[in-house]
């Protein structure tokens, strides 16, 4: 008896520090970079102007979907395309809040879950899903 009522304990703290985008998310997303032609140079840089790759498209990156230095603190990427012959084209990786941050909080995270775990994690937010750049000619 002792036993099960401590299981029952351990299980209650763990739901109740842990929430839903947290247990069924992951920070990190892979993002594909494709465009209409091929071997665009493109350059990826984050919010705070670091660029965090260099290469060509078609490619596929592995982006962070949350700042690691802040509370509520979603990542933004810019995505700069250049080609010779070819206009240079900027565009957004944006961000958005996944719908486990949102409903799943209401089974799982409670107040936890929506004021400090996933918030902190960054797992409540993801990135888009896939670029798709359409060079045009000068």
């Amino acid at each position: 008896m002792k036993k099960v009522f401590l299981t029952l304990i351990f299980a209650l703290i763990v739901g109740l520090t842990s929430s839903c985008a947290t247990i069924v998310r992951e920070s990190t997303q892979n993002v594909p970079i494709k465009s209409n032609i091929d071997k665009v140079d493109i350059r990826i840089i984050n919010k705070s102007g670091k660029i965090v790759f260099e290469g060509q498209t078609p490619t596929v990156l592995t982006l962070n979907a949350a700042e690691k230095s802040g509370y509520f603190n979603p990542a933004k990427y810019t995505v700069i395309a250049s080609k010779n012959g070819f206009k240079t084209q900027q565009t957004i990786i944006d961000w958005h809040v996944s719908g486990w941050y949102l409903i799943g909080n209401l089974v799982f995270g409670g107040i936890i879950g929506y004021l400090l775990v996933d918030p902190i994690s960054g797992d409540m937010y993801y990135l888009d899903k896939e670029v798709n750049l359409n060079m045009s000619p000068n």
